[in-house]
């Protein structure tokens, strides 16, 4: 995110050879059945404005969310304090916090929630000062700013196990899996016993079970070990950390993502207060980037990525420079199935892919033309 102010002014340059939106293209026309994409320019109530250009493909279609499903975490933390069910003040000590860490799994993450903090690490990566609290709202900070997966598990600890399908019901988020705790999810993955069985189960069982491991992840603290943890995940070959992160990961829509990063954008269709909370923390990359209120009025961001072939990015935004100055903007997109060898230029292309194709309509035909020349399916 601290290139997005050169991000949203290169997507108006023409005459390159090669583009940002180069990756997504040659994957487009590859893959096109492991691609959904979602963008649009909205109206006032939040729907689609038909007068401006849109691009929905495979946006019905569930996809492997990575990161991108805390926006639904924070949806039903935003409706638990807006109900009383949560108190967004509790303090919570570093050690519960830490409770759902697994060191060098979450790319350094909960590090960097430690430093934004000014707290100090020790050589793993968790706090030193284990007894020190902060508020139940900074881990709703970092679940988003930072990605941090303990942050986000411990929410989901105090949510419970029913709230992601009420939110789901209550947002209409007709393509959303439940969610269960991410340790949870990857300590199932690096258990051999488990690995087949989960690619046979419903979502409902693959969630049960991670609850069911994370609480075990919470209680025992050789578990989260990091020589162990790490001994753990090395152990997994990398085909099969391919088909269990494509295939046995929470999924949902682009089609939900855009509309719900549209309800944020625009306000429409949720409760205030519920939406000041979303906004201040899906709203981050305009507090952490000085510069982006120069070109954005508003800007609302979150993505998600794993290893083994899944990225996912939704942007929803309102630029105040260039041919949709103005104009509110979502963009969701989700790949899954990335080969390896494309792995990392997608990665890291694919937020100036997306807010070119949402600003510019001869972008996004040049999308819509490499879906239309894909490969077919075999």
């Amino acid at each position: 995110m601290k290139r997005l102010l050169l991000l949203l002014l290169s997507a108006f340059s023409t005459g390159r050879a090669a583009t940002p939106l180069d990756p997504l293209l040659s994957f487009a026309r590859t893959q096109p059945h492991d691609l959904a994409v979602s963008t649009y320019a909205l109206r006032a109530d939040g729907t689609p404005d038909p007068a401006r250009h849109a691009l929905n493909w495979n946006d019905t279609q569930p996809m492997p969310l990575a990161s991108s499903m805390k926006i639904v975490v924070l949806a039903a933390y935003a409706h638990a304090v807006t109900s009383g069910t949560l108190n967004a003040q509790q303090p919570v000590t570093l050690r519960d916090w830490e409770s759902f860490y697994l060191p060098g799994t979450d790319g350094g993450a909960h590090a960097s929630s430690l430093k934004a903090l000014g707290l100090p690490a020790d050589r793993s990566g968790r706090a030193s000062t284990p007894d020190r609290t902060v508020p139940l709202d900074t881990l709703a900070r970092f679940m988003i700013e930072t990605s941090d997966n303990a942050a986000t598990d411990l929410i989901l600890s105090r949510l419970g196990p029913q709230a992601i399908r009420q939110t789901a019901t209550r947002l209409h988020l007709t393509g959303q899996d439940d969610i269960g705790p991410v340790a949870g999810m990857f300590s199932t993955w690096d258990t051999p016993r488990d690995q087949t069985a989960l690619l046979t189960m419903t979502a409902a069982q693959r969630t049960a079970l991670y609850w069911q491991r994370a609480e075990q992840v919470r209680q025992d603290p050789s578990l989260r070990d990091p020589a162990a943890v790490q001994r753990r995940a090395r152990a997994v070959e990398p085909a099969t950390a391919g088909a269990l992160q494509n295939r046995s990961a929470p999924a949902g829509t682009t089609g939900d993502y855009a509309a719900l990063m549209a309800r944020v954008l625009t306000g429409a269709g949720l409760p205030d207060t519920e939406l000041q909370i979303m906004r201040r923390h899906l709203g981050w990359p305009m507090r952490v980037n000085p510069g982006n209120d120069e070109v954005f009025t508003q800007l609302y961001a979150k993505g998600g990525s794993l290893s083994g072939g899944v990225l996912t990015s939704n942007l929803a935004f309102t630029p105040k420079v260039g041919p949709a100055a103005g104009y509110p903007l979502v963009v969701s997109v989700f790949l899954r199935n990335v080969p390896a060898g494309q792995y990392r230029a997608l990665q890291d292309s694919l937020e100036e892919a997306l807010l070119m194709i949402a600003i510019r309509p001869d972008l996004a035909r040049q999308l819509t033309d490499a879906l239309g020349t894909a490969t077919p399916k075999k």
